[in-house]
């Protein structure tokens, strides 16, 4: 564990709840509710345990990101019953300690960009994985064979595509602040964007796992096509006018 010392110790849980007062959590609250309230709002007793045992921001990353290559592992190899539970367990504690990192860093003062793309990096692996581990745990409860893994694996594949358009995306088209109120015809796409954050949930669906991995790939393609939508207005449409 890196960072050890007194400034891991200098850091109160009421700076802790502080932090959830920050504008990057309402805004978070407007693109990604599930993530804010499942995940972030409980992350505070998480980042003062790690903290007082002396983990650094990238030594929480890292923690996430074994935990991700377990993920699969649980789905295949543990008794069925406990498969789903684990998994479940393991994917809201990714996310919490994927809340956790970053907002060690803001308060530690050591936020890098190294740091920030490695955050990166162990969020899109979580989510193949994860994919994954919920396509073999629904073939182990409906005897499938491998069906629901390969749908699996293609939503991973649609859902990466749809980051990677988004973000190139972003670099054309400057991204509108989060202070500026909802309009009531932008709650239902703020909406269906933030149920991505119940994913883990989904572990624990037994027999309509099958459903929920089809509803994956359902959500992964309108992810992408929400990813396209910019392009049809300028920068990239009528800017040669």
């Amino acid at each position: 564990m890196e960072e050890r010392g007194e400034e891991t110790r200098q850091v109160s849980f009421r700076d802790i709840l502080a932090d959830l007062r920050k504008p990057y959590v309402r805004h978070e609250f407007r693109t990604s509710w599930a993530i804010a309230l499942f995940y972030r709002m409980p992350s505070p007793p998480f980042v003062w345990v790690l903290l007082r045992l002396g983990f650094g921001p990238m030594g929480v990353t890292a923690l996430g990101f074994v935990l991700a290559l377990t993920m699969p592992l649980q789905a295949a190899v543990l008794p069925l019953g406990l498969a789903a539970w684990a998994l479940f367990i393991s994917g809201v504690l990714f996310q919490i300690l994927d809340c956790a990192d970053g907002m060690m860093a803001r308060l530690l003062g050591k936020a890098s960009i190294l740091g920030a793309d490695l955050d990166y990096m162990s969020d899109m692996v979580q989510h193949g994985l994860f994919y994954t581990a919920l396509g073999l745990l629904a073939d182990r409860t409906l005897g499938t064979g491998f069906g629901w893994t390969a749908l699996a694996l293609a939503a991973a594949f649609v859902r990466l595509l749809a980051r990677l358009v988004r973000e190139q995306v972003a670099l054309r088209v400057p991204e509108a602040g989060g202070d500026e109120p909802l309009r009531l015809k932008d709650l239902p796409i703020a909406f269906v964007a933030g149920l991505s954050g119940l994913i883990p949930f989904m572990a624990l669906s037994g027999g309509y796992l099958g459903h929920m991995v089809a509803a994956l790939l359902v959500y992964a393609l309108l992810d992408v096509a929400d990813a396209f939508l910019p392009m049809t207005k300028p920068p990239y449409r009528g800017d040669a006018e």
